[in-house]
């Protein structure tokens, strides 16, 4: 219970200091641009444009650590999806920034390590909809089913999620999100 107000505390302190403190967020802490094609598939959207997003994190995470393979805080975002012989690729590329958690908590690894934590990440569709706000809501919400469909209801809770990242992009004129985090649960 302990680790869970700490988690949630963090991520207050993370939102205060996007509201109370723009300058410090300006500066963050971005390193060189990585470019990742994602593995060919036949649908853009459920195939492709997911697949950009995995080859990127990994990508990200190889080079330069987990702290900052969250595309939430990439700068200079771009996604090109291209279709060829019936396939789709999408390709990203961005500057990589430390997420606003490890930023404030210097790598959080004193809210992580008290987290019992699953090998693997997962990850969940939202439905679509109208906003943006909804969409992340769906698709946290879809992370939480498919979490506790695997692993069990302790597992389940987003706000314990390790390494959580949330994408979102316009599909017809709707929005749609991508979670995607390790399932943890306190100790």
């Amino acid at each position: 219970m302990q680790t869970r107000v700490w988690v949630r505390l963090a991520f207050a302190a993370a939102a205060f200091s996007m509201i109370a403190a723009p300058a410090a967020l300006a500066e963050a802490d971005c390193k060189d641009p990585v470019k990742a094609e994602g593995k060919p598939a036949k649908y853009r959207d459920l195939g492709a444009y997911p697949n950009s997003l995995f080859a990127w994190r990994a990508a990200v995470k190889d080079k330069y650590g987990q702290q900052y393979n969250s595309w939430r805080y990439a700068k200079d975002r771009d996604v090109d999806c291209e279709q060829d012989d019936g396939q789709w690729v999408c390709v990203r590329n961005a500057k990589p920034c430390k997420d606003v958690l490890h930023t404030l908590l210097d790598g959080a690894s004193a809210a992580t390590s008290k987290l019992k934590c699953q090998d693997e990440s997962l990850t969940s569709y939202g439905a679509r909809k109208k906003t943006e706000d909804a969409a992340v809501e769906e698709a946290e919400y879809g992370w939480m089913i498919d979490t506790r469909k695997k692993y069990g209801k302790e597992w389940s809770e987003w706000q314990n999620a390790a390494h959580a990242d949330i994408d979102c992009h316009k599909v017809g004129s709707n929005i749609q999100c991508i979670a995607v985090g390790t399932p943890c649960m306190p100790k």
